[in-house]
């Protein structure tokens, strides 16, 4: 009787359903609700959840619960994230319609639809969790995560058994396609870099005992906890391939035994986050190490002028993701004026024009401490150091004495719109 009219709903269902029914099957009647509804656990994915259901109804697939719920075919839930009238899915469970997109982790937003792939969710995951509690966590669908804070071990992907990558339509939360129980397979252990990665980003997700755990190990005043987790990310993404080159370099750089042993043999094998992360435990020795083999490098391969604007490019993008009077910033902001010294920049004018006049200052770069707060007060008191002064220029000269015209080799675009035109000249010492 139940799978008779199951597949009479199914018929029923001729197009895929956004998540706030704004898109309507020819079937307007309301869903039965499943036998069994369990709610979800606090900690459990959306993925994971509609996973749990199928199988506590008995179902053979997870694609039943959709297809009840109105998505014919369609594996993408979509929601507008300020509706929250009642959905199929919110009555076909009985849960609240808040509560399910809440765990709908991982999910992409454009203006106010978001999108939620649920087949490429709940496919990695830990036995040893499954083993207390057999349901998907919502923190195994971030992408970047690797390591199960909990146990310290690497999370699989694929099963041991029949070797295929663990697939989110399954017949059960911890039963693969070919039967195998995830709960029987071996862990390895995690190294120390990818836990400590692992405690900062559930920290970073919420779970506020493993972001102290890890200040504990970090410090607390390790600028990497200045970053909200988007911008350490991109941070990462920024970096990592610079430190990868640093580490597979390393001979020709004098490191401890240590951290060469530790963590250099071990840097192909993290993720750009995690490579990053570990980087930052030793920040101040590792970054000052990474600029010089960084500035040695360039001065090896290219030209002056070209080793002065990569260096300048470098040190200001890298300058830029930190606040301005962070620890990691100062350093950075000295190693920026030391590196425009030895390359014999010695003045500096910067003009700029704001609707009332046109102002030009010019300074000695040795002084640039001093006269930054002089221009900051004409800028609103906006924030700046010399690395947001060259970001905020519309374009940099670096001045020859010798030549007619200044050699152009950085531009880069005007974000205040106050300010109608800056131009910062660093000139060579006569």
């Amino acid at each position: 009787m139940f799978f008779v009219r199951l597949l009479s709903q199914r018929q029923e269902a001729q197009s895929f359903l956004y998540f706030n029914d704004e898109v309507t099957t020819r079937s307007t009647s309301t869903p039965q609700k499943l036998l069994r509804t369990p709610l979800p656990y606090d900690d459990e994915s959306l993925a994971g959840y509609i996973l749990r259901l199928s199988e506590t109804n008995y179902y053979q697939s997870p694609h039943w619960i959709l297809q009840l719920a109105g998505y014919r075919g369609n594996r993408v839930l979509r929601f507008n994230r300020h509706d929250n009238k009642p959905t199929k899915l919110n009555q076909l469970t009985g849960t609240d319609n808040k509560l399910l997109k809440s765990k709908a982790f991982g999910a992409t937003t454009e203006g106010n639809i978001t999108s939620y792939g649920v087949y490429k969710k709940a496919t990695q995951l830990c036995p040893d969790c499954l083993k207390e509690s057999p349901y998907a966590r919502l923190f195994w669908d971030s992408k970047i995560s690797r390591v199960c804070p909990i146990h310290q071990c690497n999370l699989i992907s694929r099963c041991p058994q029949c070797q295929q990558l663990i697939k989110w339509s399954r017949p059960g939360v911890v039963e693969c396609e070919c039967g195998f129980d995830f709960r029987h397979a071996r862990t390895t252990l995690a190294t120390d870099a990818q836990i400590n990665f692992s405690f900062y980003l559930y920290g970073s997700l919420g779970r506020v005992e493993y972001m102290n755990a890890i200040k504990a190990i970090y410090t607390e005043d390790n600028p990497v906890f200045s970053l909200t987790f988007s911008c350490f990310s991109r941070l990462s993404s920024f970096l990592g391939g610079y430190i990868r080159a640093y580490w597979r370099h390393q001979k020709c750089i004098e490191l401890s035994k240590t951290v060469f042993t530790e963590f250099g043999m071990q840097s192909e094998l993290l993720s750009s986050e995690e490579l990053v992360f570990d980087f930052f435990q030793e920040w101040q020795h590792n970054i000052t190490q990474l600029l010089q083999w960084h500035e040695n490098n360039l001065k090896q391969r290219y030209s002056q002028s070209t080793t002065i604007s990569s260096m300048v490019d470098f040190l200001v993008k890298f300058s830029n993701y930190f606040p301005v009077h962070c620890s990691i910033s100062i350093l950075l902001e000295n190693y920026l004026i030391n590196c425009l010294s030895r390359y014999l920049i010695d003045q500096t004018e910067i003009i700029w024009t704001n609707p009332a006049k046109v102002h030009t200052r010019s300074f000695e770069l040795k002084e640039v401490k001093r006269w930054l707060p002089e221009i900051t007060k004409t800028w609103n008191d906006l924030e700046l150091n010399l690395a947001r002064l060259i970001t905020a220029s519309q374009y940099v000269n670096y001045l020859y004495p010798s030549s007619l015209y200044p050699i152009k080799v950085m531009v880069l675009r005007n974000p205040e719109p106050q300010i109608l035109r800056l131009k910062l000249n660093l000139c060579l010492k006569m």
